[in-house]
């Protein structure tokens, strides 16, 4: 019993270690990958932020009113990024709140493999938190279950019949 509480103990420690090595080891390869462009993407912004389809946002470099409208002055949008890569463009002003705008922006192409394989591998370890759960409760209940099992089998091992 106490074997299985430290091996889970041992499992969880190594594979928290784990995991933050390779996130450290993505991040720190994220701005050495090439920068991808998308050019006129239509997007509609609000004044909570409106996301880029792209993942791993570098930045907006132009905005069009529209399809035909006039270009959009960076100073009546902003751009944000989030921890998960994820950009946003907030628009700032009434002036240009018509339905859409077209974006260029820029991104970083995160399908080289140095930066692919640790993100898919942390990406999978962050799911063992879900069964770290499961296996506790598993050992929980076979830790139960041989407590029932000792209680109720053999309870006349010492008497021999002649």
């Amino acid at each position: 019993m106490t074997e299985l509480a430290l091996g889970l103990l041992v499992l969880g420690i190594v594979v928290s270690i784990g995991a933050t090595i390779l996130t450290g080891f993505r991040d720190a390869r994220l701005t050495d990958l090439t920068v991808a462009s998308t050019n006129g993407e239509t997007i509609t912004p609000d004044d909570s932020g409106t996301a880029f389809a792209n993942k791993w946002f570098v930045g907006a470099n132009y905005c069009q009113n529209s399809t035909t409208g006039p270009s959009i002055h960076t100073g009546n949008y902003t751009t944000a990024v989030d921890a998960f890569g994820t950009g946003t463009l907030t628009n700032l002003t009434s002036e240009f709140s018509t339905p859409s705008w077209r974006c260029n922006y820029t991104w970083y192409n995160t399908s080289r493999a140095d930066w692919s394989l640790p993100n898919n591998a942390s990406i999978g370890l962050g799911e063992y938190g879900n069964w770290f759960k499961i296996i506790v409760i598993v050992g929980i209940a076979a830790v139960v279950l041989s407590l029932i099992f000792l209680s109720f089998g053999k309870r006349n091992a010492g008497v021999q019949a002649y």
